[in-house]
């Protein structure tokens, strides 16, 4: 079951990831570029790089503001398929779960 010590970890739990990725998700720049072709070739992948992980710590942090509005209106932990509570360790490993283990796949 879960309780109100439980929710209130895992509301500060979102919160900090929450900061963290607010600043992974800047949006990188590229403004360097290489003297060669094979350092501008090299950048560009790194920068590209950058670019893909901004757009996964958006993602997350989509997932996890939802995850914390449910905690808001009592509904962090439930299953949006079946209704039924998710477990523990999947909210544990996964804080914005949206649904129990069952109905992820």
């Amino acid at each position: 079951m879960i309780n109100k010590e439980f929710i209130a970890q895992q509301k500060k739990a979102i919160e900090k990831q929450i900061k963290v990725l607010e600043g992974d998700a800047k949006n990188p720049k590229y403004e360097d570029v290489g003297s060669t072709n094979e350092d501008s070739a090299l950048e560009f992948e790194e920068f590209e790089n950058k670019v893909a992980l901004g757009r996964e710590a958006k993602t997350e942090l989509v997932d996890l503001k939802r995850a914390l509005k449910k905690i808001d209106e009592g509904k962090y932990g439930i299953c949006e398929k079946c209704s039924e509570e998710i477990e523990h360790g999947r909210l544990k490993a996964f804080p914005a779960s949206r649904f129990c283990s069952t109905h992820a796949k």
